[in-house]
């Protein structure tokens, strides 16, 4: 394009243009139907920032706003909170959003999204029910509402409400309670129980039976098909059986060493009690004083010629004799007696600590020719204390 120098040389006084130097002239020229560019417009892109007053970087977050002439209008804002109109100017809410989280109530959020308050909602929509967190161990995740008032994944460990499975309680998963049953007519006949079949025709169980007495039935049928029952009734407990074998209650190990006031005594300890030992053994029974009361036997078949038996290392820390028995065999004497004399012709004295042989009228009598001698005593000891249950 030609500098205006340039054009005046075209048009001086004589001279004739050339048609293009009239062209030069009129490109040199804007015309009223082109449109200028700010960029040809001297000063003018500084005049409109000055008149905006631009702020400086970093001093903040600014909106245009308008109040007579147009300026910038600083909001204020905490960094990463998005923003909220309260009526005259943009404010901070409370809600935070950084680095792909949200936090509404918070600025810590550790997930996508956490809320720190109450959500009301009219309906949920999950749009991946299928999705569960990982599995610790042998827990369950399951979706609840926990005790804090929040809802949430939580493990599981057993079922909540202790179901009884169809299949049964799984191994070392024993019940612990009581299972109460109410049936619906008391007149009727409701029964709830279990039944074990052991074979073609025997079979084991128990019901609990609503016939006015509301009694628990435990039975077995035997391939003979003969019954033996435990039913419980409000006011005693009755045990039958059809077998002709029937043996009534039994224990299946022997605990008489246990028994207490309130125990029923098996066969073996009745027995015991009627038996004979050398050994030393409680009777189970109590003397006036509540001692308890020891029994033991002993046999001799050999006797001291002078007649007198020590028996203090026998029959030891003996404090009360409850109660003696005597047998005794003397074929010099053609004779064999229990008691503790023979015809007021032989006396046998016990003391604690020694047994003595008389013959009346015979002195310096050879007593070992006495065949044999049982004695069997009760007693207390002095070492033992009252025993009151």
């Amino acid at each position: 394009m030609k500098t205006k120098q340039e054009l005046k040389q075209y048009f001086e006084n004589g001279d004739i243009p050339k048609q293009e130097e009239f062209w030069e002239w009129q490109e040199s020229y804007w015309h009223k139907d082109e449109k200028i560019p700010q960029d040809n417009i001297a000063d003018l892109k500084e005049s409109l920032k000055n008149k905006l007053t631009k702020p400086q970087l970093g001093t903040g977050f600014y909106i245009v706003g308008y109040n007579d002439d147009p300026y910038f209008i600083k909001i204020n804002l905490q960094s990463y909170y998005l923003t909220s109109w309260n009526g005259s100017s943009f404010v901070s809410s409370n809600v935070y959003s950084d680095r792909g989280k949200i936090g509404i109530g918070t600025n810590m959020p550790t997930e996508i999204l956490q809320v720190e308050g109450n959500i009301k909602s009219q309906g949920m929509i999950l749009t991946n029910p299928q999705y569960i967190p990982a599995q610790s161990g042998n827990t369950t995740k399951i979706l609840a509402l926990k005790n804090d008032g929040t809802v949430g994944w939580t493990n599981q460990t057993s079922d909540t409400q202790n179901h009884i499975p169809l299949t049964g309680t799984a191994d070392n998963s024993p019940l612990t309670g009581s299972i109460q049953y109410q049936g619906g007519d008391t007149t009727g006949y409701n029964s709830f129980g279990f039944y074990n079949k052991l074979s073609n025709n025997e079979k084991a169980g128990f019901d609990i039976q609503d016939d006015g007495s509301l009694s628990p039935h435990i039975y077995w049928i035997g391939t003979d098909n003969n019954k033996t029952m435990l039913r419980v009734y409000h006011d005693d407990v009755a045990i039958f059986s059809d077998s002709p074998s029937f043996s009534g209650l039994r224990g299946g190990s022997y605990y008489g060493d246990y028994y207490t006031n309130e125990s029923y005594i098996q066969k073996q300890y009745a027995d015991k009690q009627h038996s004979y030992t050398t050994k030393e053994e409680r009777t189970g029974g109590k003397w006036i004083n509540k001692k308890p009361v020891y029994k033991k036997t002993l046999f001799l078949d050999q006797i001291p010629r002078t007649g007198e038996l020590p028996i203090d290392k026998i029959f030891e820390d003996v404090e009360v004799i409850v109660s003696n028995q005597m047998f005794t065999e003397w074929y010099a004497m053609d004779v064999a007696f229990a008691g503790n004399q023979w015809m007021t012709k032989a006396f046998i004295t016990l003391e604690n600590r020694k047994v003595r042989f008389e013959l009346k009228g015979v002195t310096d009598y050879d007593y070992s020719l006495i065949n044999s001698f049982t004695l069997t005593l009760e007693y207390t000891k002095k070492s033992d204390g009252p025993v009151y249950s």
